[in-house]
């Protein structure tokens, strides 16, 4: 009985296996030529090991850090940058491990959990805002407990409130809910808590004195718009910002998020 098991659950759990690699590797998105403007008036710098990630700042003021998602590039961020920087703060976007122009190796909601805290670190002052999107949201949020950084306020935008994206993408793809207990304890080996606390939004636990901001869309295909709900419920007093019809990724340069993101850190 056990052998049959063995052989039934195999193509299962292999194909769990190929999936969870493939998540570890982003593919590149290019630079687009008229993504170029992005960068005027930035300053450069690189951080992280072997200082493999680029970032750039633009302004001066207090200091906003901004995180772009899974699969996406620094530049992602840099309308909202811009949009900071002329209501007097400093903001500061990068490109995360194995993402854009940072060197190529394997990430996971790990990777922006770590990259968070090396830029906060290599800014070396207090953070007035942190805002992510995505997997970097999430990541960003989860930072805080396991590696202390810390801000004034906090913001994600179509950050899921646990990562089951990957999951979803997993079940599309035929993977078992039994396979998928073995990518689940992967994650939380990531998360470094059980499963259940993940699932229960560890990551957007409320923080004394800290402000909370989340902006999601009707029409995200990855994202659930109640995943705000969620956050709300479990952060007394939190924004939340909810739009339509900019899916996942055009929402970051749309109107209503630079002045919802704006106006919560001048608030």
């Amino acid at each position: 009985m056990s052998m049959e098991l063995n052989r039934r659950t195999s193509p299962a759990l292999e194909l769990a296996g190929v999936l969870a690699s493939h998540m570890g590797k982003a593919e590149v998105m290019p630079l687009r030529p008229q993504d170029a403007a992005l960068f005027d008036g930035t300053e450069p710098f690189r951080f992280g090991p072997g200082d493999s990630r680029p970032a750039w700042s633009v302004g001066e003021g207090p200091l906003v850090v901004l995180v772009h998602g899974y699969g996406g590039r620094g530049s992602q961020m840099a309308p909202l940058a811009h949009r900071l920087a002329e209501n007097g703060f400093r903001a500061v976007f990068f490109d995360a491990g194995g993402h854009g122009d940072a060197a190529p190796e394997q990430i996971g909601f790990s990777t922006f959990m770590s990259d968070t805290r090396d830029i906060c670190a290599v800014l070396d002052r207090p953070v007035h805002g942190l805002i992510g999107h995505s997997a970097g949201g999430l990541g960003m949020m989860r930072s805080r407990a396991l590696y202390g950084v810390t801000a004034r306020r906090y913001g994600v935008i179509a950050a899921p409130f646990f990562p089951y994206p990957p999951l979803n993408t997993m079940r599309a793809n035929g993977v078992t809910e039994e396979a998928l207990e073995h990518v689940k304890f992967s994650l939380s080996l990531q998360f470094q808590t059980r499963w259940s606390d993940i699932a229960g939004g560890i990551s957007f636990a409320p923080e004394d004195g800290a402000d909370m901001l989340a902006i999601y869309d009707a029409d995200d295909d990855r994202v659930q718009q109640s995943d705000g709900d969620a956050i709300a419920a479990r952060w007394p007093g939190a924004t939340v910002v909810k739009t339509a019809g900019l899916g996942h990724n055009r929402i970051l340069k749309a109107e209503e998020t630079l002045a919802a993101v704006t106006d919560f850190l001048c608030a």
